[in-house]
């Protein structure tokens, strides 16, 4: 298969300092991802009743327990925010295309709608005008359903975030003293086999960090209590779970079977996600005109997702310990961020240094 591709790839210096600055960003949206897994994992979304301000003030009289996590959390996101807004601009006055530029300030509309996210969660809960507005809005007849919508949606916000910072991270790496730049408006798309799996792999990634945010947020992560089975067995016996109707959380059996499900599916799109890293190893490892640094990657992506499985388990025979599951959750936005460079590597930086290789303006299909 071939597609057309811009025939007219430039080079031209880049600054180093940019491409480290946009490394930093990427690792603290990293940073501010693992803070926000310990608010959840400590249960402390609520330490806060207040939003923008923390009890009527910048900082709280008093910095302990939750308070101190929840506080933390803010200041994290605010220093990430400016952090973000501060890549955007200097992306907008450097040498760059202009499909860059936009990634930098789609990321700032991003972090300021998850901040808008974050604080409606807390609001929908300690504010009653609030509460009333966004359960007429939604159409939800529970205010705790729309805390875990908003709840969902600030986690899977932090991902697009995380996933755009690592692409602008590698599209400034310098190459050989200098960046591939496309001189075409359009982005310099390559599809082949690689790419293809490397984009099924990041949308396998994706999905898994949107079911285990709602597996943490519907307080999930031990409605099935073994592992590697699932109540003793391969798969849960959905037409007869060990479901207590004197729980003392008062669930109904729908809501049960609910959580069973989506914990479960969890764990199954894990083992997907393991498998097909490791057959994007096998087959990119055994391919000579793989380029070396698409290689380690899929070493990177191989390892942690062993280290990943292993502490998906390691949650459950704690029973949620805070230290394993803020790693958990840490390891898997990283794990999404490695996903990223793969698939940007794949479609765009490798095909590009092969275009520039090549006097022809097409790109074979592998």
């Amino acid at each position: 298969m071939t597609i057309e591709r811009p025939t007219n790839i430039t080079t031209r210096p880049s600054s180093e300092w940019l491409h480290r600055f946009a490394i930093l960003v990427a690792v603290s949206v990293v940073a501010l991802v693992t803070v926000g897994a310990l608010v959840t994992s400590t249960k402390s979304g609520d330490a806060i009743p207040d939003w923008p301000t923390s009890y009527g003030a910048l900082i709280p009289k008093q910095l302990v327990g939750g308070i101190l996590y929840e506080w933390s959390h803010r200041a994290v996101a605010g220093a990430v925010a400016l952090l973000v807004l501060a890549l955007a601009l200097w992306l907008t006055f450097s040498p760059v295309p202009r499909w860059v530029k936009m990634l930098g300030w789609f990321a700032v509309t991003a972090v300021v709608a998850q901040a808008i996210l974050g604080g409606l969660r807390v609001l929908v809960v300690s504010h009653e005008k609030v509460q009333a507005t966004a359960l007429a809005v939604i159409n939800f007849q529970h205010p705790d359903a729309v805390r875990i919508a908003f709840a969902v949606a600030h986690a899977t916000l932090a991902q697009i975030v995380l996933g755009l910072t690592f692409a602008i991270a590698l599209f400034t790496k310098p190459i050989d003293k200098g960046v591939f730049w496309a001189s075409s408006k359009s982005l310099p798309f390559s599809l082949t086999r690689p790419t293809a799996l490397s984009l099924l792999l990041l949308a396998l990634v994706f999905l898994q960090l949107l079911l285990g945010s709602i597996v943490r947020h519907t307080d999930s992560g031990l409605i099935i209590p073994d592992f590697p089975t699932s109540f003793g067995k391969i798969i849960p016996p959905f037409g007869d779970l060990p479901f207590d109707p004197n729980n003392p959380q008062r669930m109904s059996y729908g809501e049960f079977a609910f959580k069973v499900t989506i914990h479960f599916a969890h764990r199954v799109n894990g083992f997907l996600i393991a498998a097909l890293i490791f057959l994007m190893l096998w087959k990119l490892t055994s391919n000579e005109r793989v380029q070396q640094p698409l290689k380690r990657l899929m070493l990177w992506n191989s390892a942690l997702v062993i280290v990943q499985v292993f502490l998906g388990g390691l949650t459950i025979w704690t029973g949620l310990a805070v230290p394993v599951t803020v790693a958990h959750v840490a390891l898997g936005a990283t794990l999404l961020g490695l996903s990223v460079l793969t698939f940007c590597y794949t479609a765009f930086v490798s095909g590009e240094k092969e275009q520039a290789q090549k006097p022809a303006g097409k790109v074979d299909g592998q």
